[in-house]
């Protein structure tokens, strides 16, 4: 957003967004590097953001907005066919060179295309969990964030995460699995408010915060990736996806708003530089996301899947599954995820290329080269090999007993 929309960056710091400046762990601080400003990010709702990009492309020429209802798609007959404008549902038909689909993860373009015969490649991988969630107001004196960018605790049976927003607020959501028909409950405010109380951990914070919202429940959930190219060939031309339409992820990761943009942001390159070859740009768009935009969503749906599982195993009594990857690395390289985040620990530089990773900034994937394997090589020669022990704790809401006492004034 830096790079391509420095106007949007400069409206929500005034709409309130607080910058959050990149700063290494205190062992690896040496000065900083000249990219390190790339890593800065900043703190908004996504009411707010949603706001500020809406009135940034009001205020672009060319722009009108039409208040309507697209129904369907006009299609020109062709090997493959060309989309060539929107039906309204008025009857008229909004036509165009390009479109573009930005209707979220329901957006019905995919049905359009499939009654027209046209079956996009679709991934799909289970999501397991449910986010109660709610907004709230900073009125005091902040505590630190137990988590970098977040406080987050992980209990048992369910997650806490809590996220500063913009003009002091901070949004927490209680996330159990799916299935966990005891802790529906959480959707009232009564119950929601006495977990979040009975964490001890979180004292703190609770004490400097004041209800904004209700709680909402966020539920249904698939990790969902659309590709308009299969073996190679694209299925319809003049038609891309961006955003949740194009690959939608769960919030664990965080990774939805920037997955947005950055497909938006390489689909403009891609038609800047070669708009009329609307072939060459549907296959140059479907090779970016195949080699880089899909290493980001399988990363985040792996972390997903891990939590799911976690969260059900232990709902089960069962044994929990490993900890999902940080990062993606092909098969068969010569180091793991978990060595590279143990030896990135160990060095500045390293540090940031796993940050950068992490970002959603390596498109390239310097993260699985040569360079780097041989600096985790090194870095990791003499640490123990396996992975570290998960130290559990217990007591508390750690115990699933205390907290179906906490809950069961709300039941």
């Amino acid at each position: 957003m830096k790079h391509r929309l420095p106007d949007v960056v400069e409206a929500l710091f005034a709409a309130g967004a607080e910058p959050s400046l990149f700063a290494p762990p205190p062992h690896l601080h040496d000065g900083g590097r000249p990219q390190d400003n790339d890593l800065n990010t900043f703190r908004t709702r996504r009411v707010t953001l949603d706001r500020i990009l809406a009135a940034a492309v009001r205020a672009q020429d060319g722009i009108e907005v039409l208040a309507a209802r697209a129904v369907g798609l006009e299609l020109q007959p062709g090997a493959p066919p060309r989309a060539t404008g929107f039906a309204l549902a008025g009857g008229e038909v909004v036509r165009a060179d390009v479109l573009v689909d930005a209707g979220g993860r329901r957006s019905p373009v995919t049905g359009w295309l499939a009654d027209e015969g046209i079956h996009a490649d679709e991934v799909v991988d289970e999501c397991g969990l449910t986010y109660y969630g709610r907004h709230f107001r900073i009125t005091g004196e902040r505590p630190p964030l137990n988590n970098a960018f977040a406080d987050v605790h992980e209990f048992p049976t369910h997650l806490q995460l809590a996220f500063l927003g913009d003009n002091d607020t901070m949004m927490l959501a209680l996330s159990p699995h799916a299935e966990d028909a005891e802790l529906k409950v959480l959707r009232h405010e009564g119950a929601f408010r006495a977990v979040l109380a009975a964490n001890d951990a979180f004292a703190d914070w609770l004490a400097v915060l004041t209800p904004l919202t209700g709680v909402f429940c966020l539920g249904s959930l698939k990790n969902r990736m659309r590709s308009l190219v299969v073996e190679g060939q694209p299925l319809v031309l003049g038609l891309h996806q961006v955003g949740d339409s194009l690959a939608m992820t769960n919030p664990n990761r965080g990774r939805g708003v920037s997955m947005g943009l950055a497909a938006a942001g390489r689909l403009h390159d891609l038609l800047t530089a070669n708009g009329r070859d609307a072939e060459s740009v549907a296959l140059a768009y479907a090779g970016w996301q195949r080699d880089a935009l899909a290493v980001y969503y399988r990363e985040a749906s792996a972390a997903d899947a891990e939590y799911g599982r976690r969260l059900r195993a232990n709902l089960l009594g069962s044994a929990g599954p490993a900890t999902a990857p940080s990062v993606e690395v092909p098969p068969g390289h010569p180091v793991t995820s978990q060595q590279i985040e143990e030896a990135a620990m160990l060095d500045p530089d390293l540090f940031r290329t796993f940050l950068r990773a992490m970002s959603l900034l390596d498109d390239e994937r310097v993260i699985a080269s040569p360079t780097v394997t041989e600096q985790v090589q090194r870095l990791t020669h003499d640490l123990p090999p396996g992975p570290a022990e998960r130290t559990i704790p217990t007591g508390g809401l750690h115990d699933r007993e205390t907290l179906l006492r906490v809950i069961a004034p709300f039941s």
